[in-house]
């Protein structure tokens, strides 16, 4: 009774948030992001209120509403790739393209047809027998396709859709969303790593049944989904409430303004951290135009950014590269190869060149430095 009163609790608290986004945030301009959010918590949460409705046999006061969050709940995940998407990749709205990410509630809504259009009465008779055995709602084949195919589709659908979202995020896009406004990064960073601790954990609890059934007679086990929903739920929802300053990002989003405002934002050490990250300078002819579509900025600002702390773009490029080489040596690097070896593998064009940064950078050459290091 109390994990279900906290049960009841979390969602309706997820449910108050998904429409204080809608209704009461009021973004300054646009609106997608929170549009998609905001249905992503209300959808997710009528979708499980439903557990409560039938195991308290309330669903019998609305019988037309059985089955109906079915096919909703393929509704859940794309909301919050939509959202992310919106962030990252600045899409305001949804595209032609998009109507495939609706095909799987479309195919269930239609399958549950017949069941929908049952008559009255039938569908009452129907619920006094999923009150006695609760497990129906997952066996029972009422659709024109198999209810262990939509069980299947509730385990998998999630799992497709978070993929999509990491990859959004460790994209070069992701990277840069990061740069640029790293609030609303943390936030759709911190909300895909909740949603995959929670799929994972109902995907765990599934193949715990299938291969110990016996330990789910002790009522701890049967317990677990409904402890994870709660734990879900009000982390989502208190994450929101508790980072006022996110819920201030998520009103006043603006793509062009936060690209607009790029050169104020970007702190030069995080696109050195990304430079390094990705080994892009140990290409030999990266130029500062070549570079600027890596990371996708525009090479003007890219300009500005580096003026700022260092002379010009090869003096800045070059310091990682001595860096880079430095960390080689330190490796033992000249023990098996030569100078000019180091030299190419930090990404000089040139001895030359290499031995001018290297000198710049320590006040020595490679091979007294290296002398000095072993000597201490």
């Amino acid at each position: 009774m109390i994990i279900d009163l906290l049960f009841f609790l979390t969602v309706s608290f997820s449910l108050f948030i998904g429409f204080f986004l809608i209704f009461k945030l009021k973004p300054r301009k646009e609106k997608f992001h929170i549009i998609t959010i905001g249905l992503y918590y209300i959808i997710h949460a009528l979708c499980f209120s439903f557990y409560l409705l039938i195991k308290y046999e309330l669903i019998i006061y609305f019988p037309y509403l059985y089955k109906i969050p079915a096919p909703l709940t393929y509704l859940i995940t794309p909301l919050s790739f939509f959202h992310i998407r919106s962030l990252i990749y600045n899409k305001k709205s949804l595209r032609a393209f998009d109507i495939i990410h609706f095909t799987p509630f479309i195919i269930f809504l239609i399958s549950y047809f017949p069941f929908y259009f049952m008559p009255l009465a039938e569908k009452v008779n129907y619920l006094k027998l999923v009150f006695l055995d609760f497990n129906l709602t997952f066996t029972d084949n009422i659709g024109l396709i198999p209810e262990s195919i939509n069980s299947l589709g509730r385990i998998l659908h999630p799992l497709f859709y978070l993929l999509l979202q990491w990859m959004m995020i460790y994209s070069m896009k992701g990277k840069n969303f990061k740069l640029i406004n790293n609030k609303l990064y943390s936030w759709v960073f911190n909300l895909t790593l909740m949603q995959s601790f929670f799929s994972i954990s109902l995907v765990g609890v599934v193949i715990f049944s299938f291969l110990f059934p016996v330990y789910f007679k002790f009522r701890i086990f049967e317990y677990l989904p409904t402890v994870f929903t709660i734990i879900f739920f009000f982390s989502i929802s208190v994450y929101l409430i508790w980072n006022q300053d996110v819920l201030l990002k998520l009103k006043y989003f603006s793509f062009e303004n936060d690209m607009n405002h790029t050169f104020n934002e970007i702190n030069l050490g995080s696109l050195t951290d990304i430079v390094q990250e990705k080994l892009y300078f140990t290409d030999k002819n990266l130029s500062i135009s070549k570079l600027s579509l890596l990371l996708n900025i525009s090479q003007n600002d890219l300009s500005k950014i580096i003026n700022k702390s260092y002379p010009n773009y090869n003096f800045w490029i070059n310091e990682i590269r001595v860096k880079y080489s430095i960390d080689l040596i330190k490796e033992d690097f000249l023990k098996n190869y030569s100078v000019e070896a180091l030299a190419e593998k930090s990404g000089f064009k040139s001895k030359n060149t290499f031995y001018r940064s290297f000198k710049k950078y320590t006040n020595t050459t490679p091979i007294i430095f290296e002398k000095e290091l072993n000597f201490l």
